[in-house]
């Protein structure tokens, strides 16, 4: 029976940690840690994961000076015991037999890695996102799936790690915002193969104060550099691959552009650099979305160089 330890970074979240915490300790699966760092939170997160310590012994805390996700989760790592590793976001939640399943399907299939399913809780409401079938890949196929964004994804979180996969991968503590980007994928990498389970057992809760929901113009292009350094790191590992991450450009490009319409005028003088996408791989319908919230970005806020020039190849 391995031992998991669940990694769980915690950071002003006292509305939240409770029930992410229940359903962790009410696990159907039971020998495992649960490793709670308090990233200087400022409000009641520490006081409530101190009193689920007293009450459950499986929860070790640990509690530092503000330093951010990336730092707080690379310490997590440091502490954890277990031959697999499971991130949980302290906002989110899990079904209550999530490890079992997912431990299950890692040593059934030999498996270096497993997958989940997901969904998006906004309120009362739930958003399905796309994720993979039931089954198994390469890592190779799965670099794929992450660059075209067909059910693999960047998040550390709905995945069970064997320890191995980050041997001498840690998190960016000089990055901020979307580390995930810059460590999950060398993860991937160093799983020989992969596991996908599509039941969606992991619950991620949209809240205020959250960096999905506070994504400034900054914050996007962040994200979009992210993926030109996934994309290049890639193309160096596998050159004989054909990686091919116009969906994603096109994804960032469109928040760009919803961005700049929603909250940029043309006194602000921004200037938009379209990605190098290539169309031929992008649905028709899409393509025209995006030349119509081009057109709209153009005459509100003045920004575009090269419309035309990107739509002709």
């Amino acid at each position: 029976m391995p031992f998991v330890s669940i990694l769980v970074p915690v950071y002003n979240v006292e509305a939240y940690i409770g029930q992410c915490l229940d359903s962790l300790v009410n696990q159907t699966y039971s020998n495992m840690e649960i490793i709670c760092i308090n990233d200087g939170s400022t409000d009641r997160s520490l006081e409530i994961i101190e009193a689920y310590q007293k009450k459950y012994p499986q929860i070790h805390v640990y509690s530092y000076a503000n330093a951010g996700v990336s730092t707080t989760r690379n310490r997590a790592l440091a502490l954890a015991q277990g031959d697999m590793i499971m991130f949980v976001d302290s906002d989110d939640f899990i079904a209550l037999d999530t490890v079992e399943k997912m431990v299950y399907k890692m040593e059934k299939d030999a498996c270096d890695l497993v997958t989940c399913g997901y969904s998006f809780e906004i309120g009362r409401f739930k958003v399905n996102r796309r994720v993979c079938k039931n089954g198994n890949m390469t890592n190779i196929e799965a670099l794929h799936s992450l660059a075209e964004g067909t059910g693999i994804n960047n998040y550390p979180w709905g995945k069970l790690f064997k320890r191995s996969c980050f041997d001498g991968v840690r998190f960016p503590e000089n990055q901020y915002a979307f580390e995930d980007a810059y460590t999950i994928f060398k993860a991937i990498i160093q799983a020989k193969k992969i596991g996908n389970l599509s039941q969606r057992m992991y619950h991620y809760q949209y809240r205020k104060g959250s960096l999905t929901n506070e994504m400034d113009l900054a914050t996007i292009y962040r994200m979009r550099k992210s993926i030109v350094y996934q994309e290049g790191y890639l193309r160096h590992q596998f050159p004989i691959e054909k990686f091919n991450f116009s969906v994603q450009y096109y994804n960032a490009d469109m928040m760009i552009l919803y961005t700049l319409v929603k909250s940029y005028h043309r006194s602000d003088q921004v200037i938009f650099e379209p990605s190098d996408i290539d169309w031929k791989t992008i649905n028709p319908i899409l393509r025209i979305g995006y030349v119509i919230l081009s057109c709209v970005a153009n005459w509100k806020v003045g920004c575009m160089r090269r419309v035309q020039e990107d739509f002709k190849s």
